[in-house]
């Protein structure tokens, strides 16, 4: 160990031994801001008024700066896990929590100040580690984003968000399909618990906007009244997710935080409607300030958005060029050949929802087989996972718990009224959010244990985590598994999509000229356009406009965490098999960090 690292660790130790002593004696320690208890303290103890300062050290076993680091990284993690246990249930892997997040202001300043303190014990660390550098990035990221207010006035509907984190964190403690008894009747009770959360979760919520409000940070009209419609659907979701349950004995207990959530739901979208929408604003673009904040919040990364802007470009004219000449060999354009794969009676098209599931079920199951053991080793408690259809609250993937107990989850939006469903633009999404995407690179992460799947509390991993998948839908195309007819078309169809995304997200918040619109810049008008006539989007053409609108920056994870993932790839001396093993061993980063461990 070096003098310097010498002579921090023994004033490290002398800090937390003095906290231990204070403690012991009664004492109030303010100095010392995050240190929180060991390891093993349950989630749900979280302290009022502050944190714990208990903290057990062991002198003598080779203490270093890189673990002092990572020991320093843990306790944050858990506190921070306290103060937002939504995202440490979604993002986390965390399964033993009752309550939700606090959305109030309050609830954000203990958030902020949390990372503030963090901040000034990090950078007296010695910075040797991508782990200081990851975490240093990410602190300075979220003070800055509630310094600015963002995180007050922040109104969609889309994943990430509050809503969305509400509605995932209830899902999520309902048991697996392989829960029976004691187990059983314990998820069903982390149902009612968190349910019963619904009300106070909303009505802080509604307070953040309306507080934003007041300091001049207006939503958008389109986001009020998206989320508004949205409050009344989900006004209905927690009725028919206990109906789930069944006739057991917590039947009424259940229904009893059901019918609580939905009036909660229905305050809220009172609220927007009543208070937010009179004042709503119509300008949607978030200007190169706030956009800065947005895409540094979810990619880790500032990069340079003109470069990104030109580069989408290319891959939007690329990847269409590539899906005509896929629909010629079809037997058509575009529109005529995806108009004949939706047809009822077309070849993977299914008639009902049951059959939809089971479908996804046997596509996700075999995928693993097909994979282990040639182009990735994936560890046996992956093999458990649950395909679960929606009726709300669009595609997505939610980790398997810390402990695994939890499993890994594709979460599929089938809407109600539809009657048939195709599946020849399924493929790519189900390897996406399934093996080898999400849930091999996430699942990892969990059989791994450590810090990787808790640093998902700190946000920034969203490109490195949708690189990572979009990457695995190349791949398989790569490996010639998208068989069935108008499979590969489907994933060149979600392809256009993600290039599309780049180029309209920087597009509309910067206010850049068109590419080819004759100088004339982006507005939400041509933006809509684009999407339904080249990217063929149809009725979803909308919500997805209305995601990029609310939620600036998370557009821009997919392609360009992809762009880090093949130049990783490009680079490395190994086979492919090697490389994943590395890829998967490096956890979930920053861009700029992923970066560096790919090529080092």
């Amino acid at each position: 160990m070096s003098e310097p690292e010498a002579r921090f660790v023994g004033e490290w130790l002398s800090r937390n031994l003095f906290s231990q002593l204070a403690r012991t004696l009664g004492c109030r320690v303010p100095s010392l801001p995050f240190v929180s208890p060991s390891r093993d303290a349950d989630l749900n103890a979280a302290q009022p008024g502050g944190v714990d300062v208990s903290h057990r050290v062991q002198i003598g076993q080779g203490i270093s700066i890189a673990s002092v680091t990572e020991d320093f990284t843990s306790r944050l993690l858990r506190d921070m896990a306290r103060l937002d246990p939504c995202t440490a249930v979604v993002d986390a892997g965390e399964q033993e929590v009752d309550g939700l997040t606090d959305y109030s202001p309050d609830g954000h300043q203990a958030r902020a100040d949390l990372a503030a303190s963090a901040l000034r014990d990090l950078e007296a660390l010695i910075p040797t580690s991508s782990l200081h550098a990851h975490l240093v990035e990410r602190l300075r990221a979220r003070i800055a984003f509630h310094e600015a207010g963002e995180d007050l006035r922040e109104l969609h509907a889309a994943a990430t968000g509050p809503l969305q984190l509400i509605r995932q964190a209830v899902e999520a403690a309902v048991p697996g399909r392989d829960a029976e008894g004691a187990a059983y009747e314990d998820g069903w009770a982390r149902v009612a618990a968190r349910q019963a959360a619904i009300p106070a979760a909303l009505d802080g919520y509604a307070r953040s906007l309306l507080l934003a409000a007041e300091r001049g940070h207006l939503p958008t009209r389109r986001q009020v009244e998206l989320v508004t419609q949205r409050c009344r659907n989900w006004a209905d979701d927690d009725i028919a997710l206990v109906e789930r349950y069944g006739g057991g004995r917590q039947q009424a207990s259940l229904q009893a935080t059901a019918q609580q959530a939905r009036v909660a739901y229905q305050r809220l979208a009172a609220t927007l409607a009543a208070d937010l929408a009179p004042q709503a604003r119509s300008d949607e673009a978030f200007g190169p300030q706030r956009y800065a904040l947005w895409v540094r919040s979810f990619l880790g990364t500032e990069p340079d958005l003109r470069e990104l802007y030109a580069w989408g470009w290319d891959e939007f004219t690329r990847i269409e060029a590539e899906l005509v000449a896929e629909a010629k060999v079809l037997g058509g354009s575009v529109p005529e050949v995806i108009d004949r794969l939706d047809e009822r009676d077309a070849p993977g098209t299914l008639h009902s929802r049951a059959a939809f599931g089971a479908w996804l079920q046997e596509l996700l199951e075999t995928t693993i087989e097909q994979l282990d053991g040639v182009h990735f080793d994936i560890p046996t408690p992956l093999r458990r996972i649950e395909s679960r259809v929606t009726v709300s609250g669009g595609i997505a993937y939610t980790g398997p718990s810390r402990d695994l107990t939890r499993p890994g989850r594709v979460w599929w939006l089938l809407p109600e009224g539809q009657e048939s469903f195709p599946t020849w633009w399924a493929h790519s999404t189900a390897y996406h959010e399934g093996v080898p995407g999400h849930h091999l690179q996430i699942g990892h992460e969990a059989c791994q244990g450590g810090l990787g799947q808790r640093l998902s509390l700190l946000g920034g991993l969203s490109g490195c985590q949708e690189g990572w998948a979009l990457y695995a839908e190349r791949f398989m195309d790569e490996l010639g598994h998208y068989e069935q007819p108008g499979a590969r078309l489907g994933y060149l169809f979600s392809q256009l999509l993600r290039a599309a995304r780049v180029v309209l997200d920087i597009g509309l918040h910067l206010r850049l000229p068109m590419p080819s619109g004759g100088g004339a810049s982006w507005t939400p008008d041509a933006a809509l356009r684009l999407l339904q006539d080249r990217c063929h989007q149809g009725p979803y053409a909308s919500p997805e406009l209305a995601r990029y609108l609310g939620r600036p920056g998370q557009a821009l994870t997919y392609k360009v965490g992809e762009r880090v993932w093949l130049a990783g790839r490009a680079s490395f001396r190994g086979d492919q098999r090697a490389f994943h093993r590395r890829a998967l061993d490096a956890g979930s980063l920053g861009l700029d960090q992923l970066r560096k461990a790919l090529t080092e």
